[in-house]
């Protein structure tokens, strides 16, 4: 705590924050003696009652010394729990990139799946004429070229129609015609049919003190291929692997039911292969793994590709609990809760929140008879860090000590009491207390509810006894109870309640508010009846 309150002071100061530290706690033990002192409380009292310019200014410096004294325990105790707060953050869920690029190697990297592609090709002979210099000409391209208006160059030549007619016309030597094989592409949209089923299974992976979202994904992908032209091609099929890196296990291609793998060929990080297809032919190729990866998963067809018949199914199973890992098993996914949508992908048409805890989520996507350039993908739900609403609470905690001591001792001052300084220590002290209690609790204990009750009712306990005995059983002790206890109860729990946390924040504000103004109310109509009856 030392060293933190040094270094911030450091940042005004320089290298005289040990002076300006040294001389701010002797001034503050000055006051609090200054403030014990009879003597001194007798001369303010009887200074203010008296009036005049003495009792102005002994009272402000009283009210001054009171400020400064309430102000320094209320600063300290906040500053011991941001304190606190950094150190249960730096052992409870904290997420680095360093650890991030660990488990991105060792794990896997989010899947990107892409559809089977095939291209066919026909192989055809075509007649050449070879020039002197060495140039060629298809035979088709140079009788085209002498049919039309003008000269033609062709693509893959430098002479044209008119050119070679001159040549033969000047008396040169006559091109050598020869025949070679040509390979043709034969464009055509192959993929009739397809079929994509995938079962993912969070598993959240530790690294440091944190975890991260994880998952293992069985793909099962079934397509039918059709040679839709009139001539017998040769089809290459390329199927694209969802990652760079990883392990992909349970792999195997069917090709109309046959294990293919001897004829895969690895080739940009996508298994390849080649077989003959009759015109009008089609086939069924099945591809099945397993693997794993992290953060979202996403399938990609053919862009913009017209599909007969197509459906993605995605199914999402819970984590299992095993060990002291959070507790996900029974968890129930909903999608507007816990998913989102990666960049480029379409909102599922299906969906089907897990009708039990512990029970899959379902994502369909039906594209019969459409066409696409998006993709069908999910980003899977994160998981609550271990600690999460522990730091949460510490988060906030200095500013709900803050708002308390503003409220107790405005309340205070309403009634008619003097301010205390010690009662308002010891409330304090009690708050910070508490939320050090939960955050100790939870290195043991893995139920926050638990924790929170536990802390909870010790700090009611100790207040309520504190108020009782040394208050009486007046309004005074009955308000600062249950002023506590707002604090104790209903603040903590609005902050860690993520969807509500500014409402629920607000309505306590508006209550703060209104309550003190009340008390203010009461306090004029009474000063305004005794005035009355004098």
């Amino acid at each position: 705590m030392y060293r933190h309150i040094l270094s911030l002071l450091s940042v005004y100061f320089g290298g005289k924050a040990h002076y300006v530290f040294m001389a701010g706690m002797v001034l503050l033990a000055l006051s609090v003696i200054l403030l014990l002192l009879p003597p001194w409380r007798k001369a303010v009292k009887a200074a203010w009652e008296k009036g005049g310019w003495r009792g102005i200014v002994l009272g402000a410096v009283h009210g001054l010394l009171n400020v400064l004294v309430g102000g320094t325990i209320v600063g300290t105790l906040g500053g011991a729990m941001l304190v606190q707060s950094g150190l249960f953050d730096e052992q409870h869920g904290q997420v680095t990139q360093e650890n991030y690029d660990a488990i991105k190697t060792n794990w896997g990297s989010p899947h990107e799946q892409r559809e089977l592609s095939v291209a066919h090709y026909v192989t055809e002979e075509q007649s050449i004429l070879l020039f002197k210099d060495g140039r060629q000409v298809a035979e088709e391209e140079l009788g085209a070229a002498r049919g039309s208006p003008g000269p033609v160059r062709p693509p893959d030549a430098s002479v044209t129609a008119d050119e070679g007619k001159d040549e033969s016309k000047a008396g040169g030597e006559s091109p050598i015609k020869i025949k070679r094989k040509v390979r043709k592409a034969v464009p055509q949209n192959s993929v009739v049919r397809g079929r994509v089923d995938v079962d993912i299974k969070m598993n959240y992976r530790p690294k440091g003190s944190a975890y991260y979202t994880c998952y293992e994904d069985t793909w099962k992908l079934d397509y039918t291929v059709k040679n839709r032209s009139d001539k017998a091609t040769e089809a290459e099929f390329r199927f694209p692997m969802p990652a760079d890196q990883g392990t992909y296990s349970q792999f195997a291609i069917l090709v109309d039911g046959k294990n293919w793998v001897e004829n895969l060929v690895l080739r940009d990080n996508a298994q390849t292969w080649k077989m003959p297809m009759q015109a009008g032919q089609t086939v069924n190729v099945q591809v099945q793994y397993a693997s794993r990866g992290m953060e979202y998963l996403r399938y990609t067809p053919a862009s913009m590709a017209h599909r007969e018949d197509y459906k993605v199914t995605l199914r999402i199973f819970p984590h299992t609990k095993r060990g002291d890992e959070p507790a996900q098993g029974e968890q129930q996914f909903l999608w507007k809760k816990h998913m989102g949508l990666p960049i480029g992908s379409m909102t599922p048409p299906v969906i089907k929140d897990s009708p039990a805890a512990g029970e899959p989520m379902t994502l369909e996507w039906d594209m019969a008879s459409s066409a696409t350039s998006l993709g069908m993908g999910v980003i899977l739900p994160g998981i609550k860090q271990p600690g999460y609403y522990v730091t949460r609470l510490l988060h906030e905690a200095p500013l709900g000590l803050m708002l308390l001591a503003a409220v107790l001792v405005v309340t205070w001052m309403l009634l008619g009491r003097e301010t205390d300084l010690f009662s308002l220590g010891l409330l304090s002290v009690a708050y910070y207390l508490f939320y050090t209690f939960v955050a100790y609790l939870s290195y043991h204990l893995s139920s926050f509810d638990a924790c929170f009750s536990i802390a909870a009712a010790a700090t009611l306990l100790l207040v309520i006894l504190y108020l009782r005995l040394g208050w009486g059983s007046g309004f005074a002790t009955f308000q600062s109870v249950l002023l506590v206890a707002a604090f104790v109860i209903y603040y903590p729990l609005a902050v860690v309640e993520d969807k509500y946390t500014g409402l629920l924040v607000q309505i306590l504000y508006w209550g703060l508010a209104l309550y003190v103004a009340m008390l203010a109310v009461a306090q004029i109509w009474s000063a305004r009846r005794k005035g009355g009856e004098a």
